[in-house]
């Protein structure tokens, strides 16, 4: 009988012990699926982050090409022939000059800011290296809140002032002339940021396809 007891004691035993087992293999079972989750997820934010950040340096990329291979050259092209007009009116205050040459010389591809702004909406950015953003971010706005009020203003001087060419055609040509040169300081300006940028080495390491 006491024999019968001990063995149905020690059968219980084995029993609770297999529990505890079993519940701590689910428990730790548990636990590494959210992990895995997580660096799932994690990886997933990363990849996207990535993705964000190379379609913004290809954006980049594409205004620099702009700014050094249109932009800069059609200031100059620009300058040349309000200056010129300027000296013919000076000579000749009676002479016909006509503004119809600086319209299509001032028609242009726009910088881009798209990929900039799908990234910010995204979210994806704070993920990012805060510096880089941060710089990228301030070189966005520059061109945002300084440069292209420059180009606004221009346009509405070329298109939008046929009365005040009537009245002083000199005065409209020399205030051209203002402008042309502040869009042109504001493009050397930005220029140098753009370098500054694409030598920065965490920029240069982005792990991006076709860099």
């Amino acid at each position: 009988m006491l024999r019968s007891k001990n063995e149905k004691t020690r059968v219980k035993q084995v029993n609770w012990r297999a529990v505890f087992a079993e519940s701590g293999f689910i428990g730790l079972s548990i636990i590494l699926a959210f992990a895995l989750q997580d660096w799932d997820e994690e990886s997933d934010i990363e990849e996207r982050m990535m993705i964000a950040l190379c379609n913004v340096k290809s954006e980049l990329e594409f205004n620099r090409v702009l700014l050094d291979a249109d932009y800069i050259p059609r200031q100059s092209g620009l300058l040349s022939v309000v200056n010129g007009a300027i000296k013919t009116l000076e000579s000749d205050p009676q002479s016909s000059v006509s503004a119809s040459a600086l319209k299509d010389m001032h028609l242009q591809k726009s910088l881009r800011y798209s990929a900039w702004t799908l990234a910010g909406e995204s979210g994806y950015l704070l993920h990012a290296n805060f510096e880089l953003a941060t710089e990228i971010g301030a070189l966005f706005h520059y061109q945002q809140d300084s440069y292209q009020p420059v180009v606004a203003r221009l346009n509405d001087k070329l298109f939008n002032s046929l009365p005040e060419y009537s009245d002083n055609a000199i005065e409209h040509y020399a205030s051209l002339r203002d402008l042309i040169n502040e869009w042109t300081a504001q493009s050397m300006y930005l220029r140098g940021s753009y370098e500054s940028l694409f030598e920065r080495e965490d920029f240069q390491q982005l792990p991006c396809t076709g860099w």
